[in-house]
């Protein structure tokens, strides 16, 4: 026994001097490492707190009244690599030595600054070794480690007791300080010697008393999407932040965590189903030990424990891998971030010409082609400005939201991957797999407290950033109509389980969708060819419809390039290489979100024109689906997108012009089927006649039985002879009754009509002659007759078919050329 006793005493003892050692050369690290290598050499007695980096920051902490001092990890190890090794190997024994050592270097060079009761923490970053959430075992307890997550959970922040003084309730003596160790901890026995006391205790939380509080947060963080093995389920751990740590990391952060791992009881996982937990501190026969009993009915003693991460330091992943955030909270952030190098590499690509051509073709390079498709990512890239009003306080979204439609294997999902993988906050998701409470937030309960939180969905972690959806058109219905409020207002509202609540969700969508036949069918509407309800397809601010077009040209050269992919497995050896890196992309796109580029007055008018156009002509062709006001707010983030492009602040109309090309491009990708002209009445006797005369039906002519006699029965039951149908494309058909209705129209406007009498309208001769006039091309007679026989037919059509033109008169004489013909007024071509 005295052996052990001995041993033990003269461990403690190494132990003390191990300490003793760690904390007087950290704090000569802290007070003679300077960046400078000229700073070190300085023997004189001046003020040199400036050149020297951590003197430096404790002036800052004094003056900004902060207790966390940031050592950079890398300093510690140029400096010595045998108080880097201790540190890393005993961080937890040692986190208190490091603080003494701290308060120490503050009170020589800031005395003023430091009082009794203040409490300053070392805090570690920028690691060599970056661990996974998988790689956290037991034998990292204790260590100093960094590793990297995603941040899925935040509770609110509390207080915790990390320090208590106690007053006895039988005598009111006053306890000595009791640490506490993850649990509420009081004392054994009242330091009176002659008072009994061991349960009855008071917590002193006066001002006056040595009892200390520091805020603290639990976060739950997610392993990483790219860590995760095959066939696996995601990792979570729970990472606990104190004092100035807490609120820097909310969910959907991609961050990495500096501090220790500890093990503490898992309370929860002790109990059988249904069975309370009670803490038990009384000892007799039936409670032979103090604290929680454990599993019973195995015989198992001990306590089950759980890890937790203790983090020193949170910071963002996008700094430690070198990519660059370029959707920000705050605009003046990303101007002050910007170093001066950094500004002269923007404003030397400002000057390159084509600048936004040569941007959208470093946008995806590995896809060949599509040149639309990447100017519409580009511009949601990009994004327009967002506003608020000063006076309701109403938020319009700047954030454009792109659909991606067409036939498959058209390099769809490639675009909303390389959209995630240069963005920090892009979450990637599939309609199909995806509820409506994974995209926006789910309510749950904790499983230690037992209140309810909200956990955040696909949009909430992608806000400030961009949400990609595959298989768009395969979500259900309901799911769909979720994601209505987070597509405009871009808020998400929960009422569930006594939690009212509106987040945010500040996030662009792109999503891609397959036709719902399989392929797209030209002929049909956009909407005809999707399965989405109009609410949502108003929603996105652009579709692009990609059609696989059988060209042999355009097929060989997407086969080089997918070849010399595959077999040099890099960009080097293809023939179309990018203008700019991801890097300067990210970078320019970053900068350019700082702008906020105003409408012009020019500009401003043309959006008006161009809506009311597209209103125009909705109208008389329908185009992929309805026009709403919210396309004319598309024109304007389009517009604002466009002039970002080229770090321009005034929109002008050639940025207008643009954003209605491209959204024209969107709403009217309808092809039509052939229209069909058939003979009838006084037109078909007329046309007969003269068939006759000139010997025989015209050329290209086929004879099918009508619509209305399909049996080839007439009315009366008497078999109707079969009628001359004759076939035109829906373009030439639009083409000549346009033009046919605006000559009418003009003609009617200037008063000159050829009605007979002076009236209103004009002779379908006279309009019949002035069509076959602007025709240069009919340079026979032959081709001149068959227009002519044309253009009637078509006149006929519009008169009986689709009501464009009406009768004023009908001819004394009998003939179709002597008709009257004038244009309905409520007709808008």
């Amino acid at each position: 026994a005295r052996g052990l006793a001995q041993a033990t005493m003269a461990q403690a003892a190494e132990n003390d001097g191990f300490a003793h050692y760690v904390r007087e050369h950290f704090a000569d690290f802290l007070e003679q490492w300077s960046s400078e290598p000229s700073a070190s050499l300085d023997t004189s007695g001046t003020d040199n707190d400036a050149r020297f980096d951590y003197l430096e920051q404790c002036k800052t902490m004094r003056d900004d009244d902060r207790t966390t001092l940031y050592v950079d990890f890398q300093h510690l190890e140029q400096h010595s690599v045998e108080l880097a090794d201790a540190v890393v190997s005993e961080f937890y024994y040692l986190e208190a030595q490091l603080r003494v050592a701290l308060h120490g270097v503050m009170s020589r060079h800031h005395p003023e600054a430091v009082m009794a009761d203040k409490e300053y923490t070392v805090s570690f970053y920028n690691m060599s070794t970056l661990l996974r959430v998988r790689d956290m075992k037991s034998d990292c307890v204790g260590k100093l480690l960094s590793f990297s997550g995603t941040v899925t959970r935040t509770s609110e922040v509390r207080p915790e007791l990390v320090q208590a003084s106690f007053q006895c309730e039988v005598c009111g003596s006053v306890s000595d300080p009791v640490v506490q160790q993850f649990k509420y901890c009081e004392p054994r026995k009242c330091k009176n010697a002659s008072c009994p006391n061991t349960a009855e205790w008071r917590l002193q939380i006066a001002p006056t008393s040595v009892s200390r509080f520091v805020d603290w947060q639990r976060v739950r963080v997610q392993e990483n999407a790219s860590e995760i093995p095959a066939g696996s389920m995601p990792r979570t751990l729970d990472v606990v932040v104190r004092g100035d740590t807490v609120e820097r990391a909310k969910a959907g952060d991609n961050s990495i965590f500096t501090g220790a791992l500890v093990a503490v009881p898992d309370v929860a996982q002790l109990s059988a189903p249904g069975e309370r937990l009670q803490v038990v501190s009384k000892i007799d026969s039936h409670n032979p030990t103090d604290g929680v009993t454990g599993l019973k009915a195995l015989g198992v003693r001990e306590l089950t424990y759980r890890l937790v991460f203790l983090a020193s330091s949170i910071l963002s992943a996008d700094t430690h891998e070198g990519f660059a955030n370029i959707r920000d909270d705050s605009e003046d952030e990303i101007l002050k971030s910007m170093s001066a190098a950094d500004k002269d590499k923007i404003d030397a690509m400002k000057t390159t010409p084509n600048i936004y051509d040569k941007l959208a073709a470093s946008i995806a390079p590995t896809v060949y082609g599509h040149g639309e498709i990447k100017k519409g990512i580009l511009l949601m890239l990009l994004g327009g400005v967002q506003k608020t009003s000063a006076k309701d306080g109403t938020r319009l979204r700047g954030d454009i939201n792109v659909c991606l439609v067409g036939d498959p294997s058209t390099a769809k999902s490639n675009f909303l991957k390389y959209v995630c993988s240069i963005l920090p906050r892009a979450v990637y998701t599939s309609g199909k797999s995806s509820t409506a409470a994974g995209l926006t937030a789910t309510v749950s309960k904790d499983d230690e407290t037992g209140e309810f939180c909200i956990e955040a969905g696909a949009l909430m972690l992608a806000d400030n950033g961009i949400c990609c959806i595959d298989e768009f058109d395969k979500m259900d219905p309901h799911d769909q109509v979720a994601i209505h409020e987070a597509m405009e207002q871009q808020t998400i509202s929960i009422a569930k389980a006594g939690i009212q609540a509106t987040l945010n969700a500040r996030a662009s969508i792109l999503a891609a969708a397959n036709p719902t036949e399989g392929r797209y069918d030209p002929s049909k509407t956009l909407k005809q060819n999707l399965n989405l309800t109009p609410a949502i397809m108003s929603r996105f601010d652009l579709f692009f419809v990609v059609i696989d077009h059988k060209d042999p040209v355009a097929d060989r050269a997407i086969a080089n390039h997918i070849v010399s992919l595959h077999q040099y497995g890099s960009m080097a050896n293809t023939e179309i290489q990018p203008e700019f890196t991801t890097s300067e992309l990210q970078r320019y796109i970053r900068y350019a979100r700082a702008l906020k580029p105003a409408l012009s007055d020019e500009a401003s008018k043309l959006l008006v024109q161009f809506y009311a156009q597209l209103r125009r002509s909705e109208q008389s062709a329908p185009g992929a689906y309805h026009v709403t006001v919210r396309q004319l707010e598309a024109l304007i983030r389009l517009g604002e997108a466009r002039a970002r492009a080229e770090l321009e602040l005034t929109i002008t109309s050639e940025h207008v012009r643009e954003a209605k090309r491209l959204l024209k491009e969107s709403i009217t990708h309808v092809n039509y089927d052939n229209v069909d002209i058939v003979e009838t009445d006084d037109l078909e006797d007329e046309m007969e006649e003269v068939d006759r005369e000139r010997g025989g039906v015209a050329a290209g002519e086929a004879v099918e039985p009508p619509a209305a006699d399909v049996m080839g029965m007439a009315g009366d039951g008497v078999a109707a002879e079969p009628r001359k149908v004759k076939s035109i494309s829906y373009d030439k058909y639009s083409n000549v009754s346009k033009s046919i209705v605006l000559y009418i129209r003009s003609q009617e406007e200037d008063g000159e009509t050829s009605a007979p009498g002076g009236g209103h309208g004009l002779r379908q001769g006279d309009v019949v002659e002035w069509y076959l006039n602007q025709q240069d091309e009919l340079d026979s007679i032959e081709k001149l007759d068959e227009e002519r026989r044309l253009v009637k037919r078509i006149i006929q059509r519009m008169i009986k078919v689709d009501n464009n033109l009406m009768l004023v008169k009908e001819p004394e004489s009998g003939r179709v050329d002597d008709r009257v013909l004038t244009v309905r007024q409520d007709y808008v071509v």
